[in-house]
């Protein structure tokens, strides 16, 4: 029984921490605590150094060494997540955001299998994709206070720049590893961005240092998204997929609630309906996105 309440619990602090991210990185940039170019640098290399401190405490953890196309472009389709979900925040509430996520990361990847492993679509995974794009039309033309088309249009592009980074990565040996190395193409890309920047548009660059500023951005990225990630490919090992796709459902739902709850986001009938229809259709596709 115990190590079945340990995965349980495991499972339930992975979800809330994806969940979080989500709900941190709206606070953060739409309380101008920090700007969302500079809160991604500091979350993904807080991360990346996470992620060495680990692989030099337990290096038999990260066995795999870098393939630099693989992880080049990995790490591209993660830095496109990184920047788009920053940016799309400024847009759309959490809530909202959240779910045009989960849709599009669940009709990527179908698409993916469709295109690239001639996979035929079934009518449950065709009426569960077409439930995710009812769902975001709902979000976009809901006429919902906190949901702006950038927003809509930036949270798809993190999606689907999220699902294209589990697909390809889905052959991968050790999941871990490339995590690792994905995070040290991304964290390389922002040290780069950080004289440019600083040269070009100052202004760009900016973070309260803060315990709700600097200090949350360090969480999101160390614990949140670091250590979440590595927890989260260990979990897998202990669950059939199927469950990995399915209880994803929960961070959609944790995204939502902490938005009305911990942000004052308005819930609206055309968020309620929308996100039934999102998180219907993800149901119905039992994607493993991976995480968030």
């Amino acid at each position: 029984m115990a190590p079945r309440w340990g995965v349980a619990l495991a499972v339930a602090s992975i979800m809330l921490a994806f969940a979080g991210n989500s709900v941190i990185t709206r606070y953060l940039v739409v309380s101008g605590l920090a700007s969302p170019v500079l809160l991604t640098i500091v979350r993904f290399i807080s991360g990346l150094a996470t992620l060495l401190l680990l692989r030099a405490l337990f290096p038999s953890s990260f066995p795999g060494t870098f393939r630099a196309r693989r992880d080049v472009v990995g790490g591209i389709f993660l830095g496109a997540y990184a920047f788009s979900i920053s940016l799309g925040y400024q847009f759309i509430s959490a809530a909202a955001g959240t779910l045009v996520f989960y849709a599009f990361v669940i009709l990527t990847m179908a698409l993916f299998g469709y295109l690239r492993d001639r996979e035929s679509p079934t009518l449950r995974s065709g009426a569960g994709q077409g439930l995710a794009l009812a769902g975001v039309g709902i979000i976009t033309f809901g006429g919902i206070r906190e949901v702006a088309l950038p927003g809509v249009v930036l949270m798809a592009a993190t999606g689907a720049s999220w699902g294209l980074y589990s697909v390809h990565g889905r052959s991968v040996g050790d999941a871990r590893s490339y995590t690792l190395h994905t995070f040290l193409v991304v964290g390389a890309f922002c040290l780069l961005l950080i004289p440019v920047f600083e040269f070009g548009a100052p202004g760009v660059l900016s973070i309260q240092t803060t315990p709700n500023g600097l200090g949350l951005s360090l969480f999101m990225g160390m614990i949140s998204t670091a250590l979440s990630y590595v927890l989260w490919h260990l979990t897998l090992r202990r669950i059939k997929a199927s469950q990995g796709g399915i209880v994803q459902l929960i961070v959609p739902v944790l995204a939502s609630g902490m938005g009305i709850v911990l942000l004052g986001e308005h819930l609206t009938l055309g968020l309620a309906l929308g996100g039934a229809c999102v998180l219907a259709g993800v149901y119905l596709n039992r994607v493993n996105p991976g995480s968030g």
